[in-house]
């Protein structure tokens, strides 16, 4: 019987429970397999994994309920009812109700992230893995640690995501690989911030304040938001050239997973995420700016 574990792709949180999962199968002596998964793809490896896993373990970590699993319903009940299935999460799963009958276990806090919630689970006294777990809450509820930021700008630099997991699952935390592409990854950060200032907006949406910006695909969610943010509007909107969004806030009234729904994803009350579905480009970024204010002001989401 293998484990399998599909867990969070772009961030600390993700893949340090990534690798927990994996430092645990090692020390049981069990295979692993490793599906590295956004909220848009998700569904996709819940049909794929529903019509060949038979008997099987599976665990979801750090990717919350959002409307694609629900259009994957039938296929995530066929992986439920054949293999024993774990979701691990702290994002609000408000209206998933459906995917919680299908007979999952669901481990759940908004207090701990993913990580933290798999080592107690599968670890809890080993060291190693409490580390990987400290450093994901320290980046994921933005706490100032050095090591947890460092590491969050290596896995932006596009560093391989199973070297990465297999590197912290042996309890390896900072290499010459990872302080080769960090510092490669600064000058990057540097023209990505300066490329979001020239493509950005800030419009009123329903009596709040949004900076709208368009980020070159290198820089990472988590870090154009930050830096949106810096700009004192009520929330944020970063856009990638596919037409990913990642929304975040400053005003607490803002309800972004709410915001994220409008556009088929899902998320945080706090950090939420969404895909558009059509490329944005330099010639039409401020059009699709227009879309995305008209659907967050007509989704009557604002309170």
């Amino acid at each position: 019987m293998a484990l399998h574990c599909i867990a969070h792709k772009k961030d600390l949180d993700g893949l340090g429970s990534h690798a927990i999962v994996r430092r645990f199968a090692e020390r049981e002596g069990e295979e692993v397999v490793h599906y590295f998964a956004d909220y848009d793809d998700l569904a996709g490896i819940i049909v794929e994994l529903s019509g060949k896993l038979r008997g099987e373990r599976v665990i979801i970590a750090d990717l919350g309920y959002n409307e694609e699993v629900l259009s994957a319903l039938e296929a995530l009940a066929r992986l439920c009812g054949a293999n024993e299935v774990t979701w691990v999460d702290h994002h609000d799963w408000q209206g998933g109700e459906a995917v919680l009958e299908l007979g999952l276990r669901f481990i759940h806090s908004s207090e701990l992230c993913a990580a933290e919630l798999v080592q107690r689970e599968l670890m809890p006294e080993d060291a190693i893995a409490r580390e990987i777990a400290r450093l994901a809450h320290a980046h994921d509820f933005r706490e100032e640690d050095e090591l947890a930021w460092k590491l969050y700008d290596v896995i932006s630099s596009g560093y391989d995501k199973m070297s990465f997991v297999e590197a912290l699952s042996r309890g390896e935390f900072w290499n010459g690989e990872f302080e080769e592409a960090y510092r490669k990854y600064q000058h990057a950060k540097e023209k990505g911030y300066a490329y979001l200032e020239e493509h950005l907006e800030v419009r009123e949406v329903g009596g709040y304040t949004c900076a709208l910006a368009l980020s070159k695909k290198y820089l990472s969610s988590t870090l154009a938001s930050l830096h949106l943010q810096k700009k004192g509007t009520d929330f944020v909107v970063v856009v990638y050239p596919d037409g990913k969004l990642s929304f975040r806030r400053n005003n607490p009234r803002v309800n972004l997973r709410k915001i994220a729904q409008l556009f088929g994803g899902g998320g945080r009350e706090v950090a939420a995420g969404a895909k558009l579905g059509i490329e944005v480009t330099e010639e039409n970024y401020r059009e699709v700016f227009a879309e995305i204010v008209r659907r967050i002001e007509e989704g009557g989401v604002l309170p």
